[in-house]
């Protein structure tokens, strides 16, 4: 094959093609026709290192502002609430109740338990909780989540030390019970 490869030919990242694979017949090895690139369908052109750089970071943030949108997408409506047990979660106002009294936590810690709560029940792991609270991948690790969770249960729980709602799925994350 003589020209460039990038990514597969296949549509990544459900349905949403981010890169493509091009093959050019070019005379010079690494060199591609920027207008050929264009013409194939591209939005981006790395024709040198700084540019591959450049373009991973672009894909990397359209990736991110994609899995943004969807979360935003999958939320209630407006002026929702959502009731779970003794819990009221105002979601616009990303304000919690436990037994109608107000309890204070971070934007980081509602979007946390939201992220528990909208499961059902049904088990988070750290890493889909990183993704998912924190929008990003970056240097975070998972000791983050945990650390966050901590919190959340000294703010919800009777006794942390003994959860009933926000409860450990060992070797697996985290689930939220009513």
């Amino acid at each position: 094959m003589n020209g460039f490869s990038a990514g597969g030919n296949s549509p990544v990242d459900r349905g949403d093609s981010v890169v493509r694979e091009f093959s050019v017949p070019t005379p010079v090895p690494g060199m591609i026709p920027p207008l050929d690139l264009m013409q194939e369908g591209g939005s981006a052109v790395a024709a040198d290192p700084a540019a591959i750089r450049d373009l991973v970071a672009r894909v990397q943030q359209l990736l991110a502002d994609t899995r943004r949108r969807t979360r935003d997408a999958e939320s209630p409506l407006p002026g929702a609430t959502m009731t779970v047990g003794e819990f009221v979660l105002d979601l616009p106002a990303q304000a919690v109740q436990r037994a109608g009294r107000p309890v204070r936590v971070t934007q980081t810690e509602f979007r946390l338990l939201f992220a528990l709560v909208r499961r059902r029940g049904a088990v988070a792991s750290r890493d889909e909780l990183l993704r998912e609270v924190w929008d990003r991948d970056t240097s975070i690790t998972a000791r983050v989540v945990d650390t966050h969770v901590a919190r959340l249960r000294r703010k919800l729980e009777d006794d942390p030390r003994q959860p009933r709602h926000i409860l450990t799925a060992l070797a697996a994350g985290y689930r939220f019970r009513a």
